[in-house]
This record gives C-alpha cells, structure tokens and sequence, in this order.
C-alpha cells in the first residue's frame, strides 16, 4: 500500500486551523467559569465540545506530520506541541475553576454526573500525555500543580454527592 504524502503547506495551515480552534476556546473556557456560577454546564459543554473539535484536530495533524513530502517537520512538530501543551494547560485551567465552582455548591445541576464521568477520563488523557517524552521538559511546574489540583476538586464533588456516580448499569 502507498502512502500519501502531504505538502508543507497543507500542514501549516492546519496548524492555523488549530491555533483558531484553541483561541475559541479560551473565549468558551471564561464563559463556562461564568456560567458554573449559576448552575449551568451549558457553556461548558460547549468548551468541551471545543476541545473535542481540537483534538481531532490534532490527531489529524500528527499523522500528516509523519509523512510530509520534504520530510522538513521540526519546526512544524515543535509548534504543534506548543500549541497542544497550551491546549492541555487551557483544559486543565478550566476543569479547575469550573470545578472550583461547582465545589461551592450544595445542589449540582443536571448532567453533572455525566460530565464528572468525562472529566476524570479527560484528566486521566492530560496527564498521560503531559508524560511523552516530548512535552515533559517542556512542562511547567505549575501545569502540573493545576493538574492535580483540579483532579483534587473533581474529587471532592464527588465526595460530596456520591449518589450522582452510579457507576453500574441502574438508572441515576
């Protein structure tokens, strides 16, 4: 089986389509905060969605990164990193106050059990990839304190309401 092969700039302009992806959802992740205030998981779904958005993205790109015609990627792989490492740090920062918000409450909204489902798997993804060989040296130390704090959070909103995550097959 052949393989295709991509040119340079079908690549970069991907890594556009990324950079345009992760500046939306900043805007997304400060409008969730907001929102968490009152109760509402709306905005932040739409986050995650963002993120998923991204995501694929990315996976889309390191594949074509593998097979660039010129086999000229270092420049290339090194912005996708720093943009999937600030991606990483921007999901993790908005788990944290999301969840810092949710903290304070006494009554969760709808939904919350699924999304609680979806974030310890997210957590669980971010710090398994924060962990390659190739984004650890670029980590900083505060990422990391976010990471587990944020995984602390998540902990105790479970803590507080554990009828919530039923994790069997009954009906919540």
């Amino acid at each position: 089986m052949v393989q295709r092969t991509y040119k340079r700039s079908e690549v970069e302009g991907l890594l556009h389509a990324l950079e345009r992806q992760a500046r939306e959802a900043a805007k997304l992740a400060a409008e969730a905060q907001r929102e968490a205030a009152n109760n509402s998981f709306v905005a932040y779904r739409h986050f995650r969605e963002k993120v998923g958005e991204f995501k694929a993205l990315c996976i889309l790109i390191e594949g074509r990164l593998k097979h660039v015609a010129d086999g000229r990627v270092d420049d290339l792989k090194t912005e996708f990193e720093r943009m999937d490492i600030l991606m990483l740090g921007l999901l993790i920062k908005a788990s944290m106050r999301f969840f810092f918000v949710l903290s304070a409450n006494t009554i969760l909204p709808l939904g919350a059990r699924e999304i609680f489902i979806a974030e310890l798997h997210s957590l669980y993804e971010a710090r398994e990839k924060l962990r390659r060989p190739d984004y650890v040296n670029r980590l900083s130390t505060g990422l990391a304190n976010d990471l587990d704090t944020a995984e602390a959070i998540l902990e105790e909103i479970i803590d507080k309401a554990p009828g919530l995550l039923k994790f069997g097959t009954g009906a919540v």
